[in-house]
């Protein structure tokens, strides 16, 4: 299950092929997975400093961080600031709590556990259309933090009335647009909102849901029933 996308007018959309370039740390393992894709076109680096030094020329529209241990989370934020617009995401063995906030808090668009690795061209493709792409797993992490930091939260079980009850319809329905990854723009110009009035919302919504990011809001509202997930065929 990842998170849901936008329609198929934007960025890998079926027929088009992607640009990735790959950060393998892992031995080269996701490179090999997204190049048995016929809709991926995969530059590889073996390290941080190389991925960042190809960024500028290379045109790429996403960017895969395969992480072998150590995680280095301040390596990953410089690269993450050196892609800019371009979304990144990260390819982990599984881990504890802090170490997935940690990479969480560099600005990465998505995160994928190893275990589901077979989904990491869908996931790609789910990034450049501006979703956020997450293992379950990651977002029940987010959850779980987020019931340690607000009173709000930390009564509430998923898919009840009380979840349901935690945003306001336009709350929802703002944090669903950007889900589909649309800008705060986009959302006011959709809802007929100023921006500050988004931006007033979001601090809102990330307040009640416990979340210190778009990502975080994002994952618990899918874990909480707020938002639904993608499945993977």
């Amino acid at each position: 299950m990842l998170a849901n996308v936008t329609g198929d007018s934007r960025a890998g959309a079926p027929g088009t092929v992607i640009k990735v370039l790959v950060v393998e740390l892992d031995g080269g393992a996701a490179r090999t997975t997204l190049r048995a894709s016929p809709d991926m076109d995969v530059l590889a680096a073996d390290s941080f400093q190389k991925a960042t030094a190809l960024l500028p020329t290379a045109k790429v529209q996403a960017v895969v961080v395969a992480l072998g241990p150590p995680s280095d989370p301040a390596a990953l934020k410089e690269l993450v600031t050196a892609a800019g617009v371009t979304p990144v995401m990260v390819l982990s063995q599984p881990a504890e709590e802090e170490p997935v906030t940690q990479l969480l808090k560099t600005g990465i668009s998505g995160y994928l556990f190893m275990q589901d690795a077979r989904f990491l061209a869908t996931g790609v493709r789910e990034l450049v259309r501006g979703g956020l792409p997450m293992s379950p797993p990651v977002s029940r992490l987010v959850l779980q933090r987020a019931r340690r930091s607000s009173s709000t939260m930390a009564a509430v079980k998923p898919q009840t009335a009380a979840a349901q009850n935690l945003l306001s319809s336009r709350q929802r329905e703002i944090l669903g647009l950007l889900q589909q990854g649309h800008s705060y723009e986009d959302i006011g110009t959709a809802l007929d909102l100023s921006v500050n009035t988004v931006r007033s919302h979001l601090r809102i919504i990330y307040e009640r849901l416990g979340a210190a990011s778009k990502v975080e809001a994002v994952m618990i509202g899918m874990e909480l029933g707020l938002l639904e997930r993608a499945r993977l065929a």
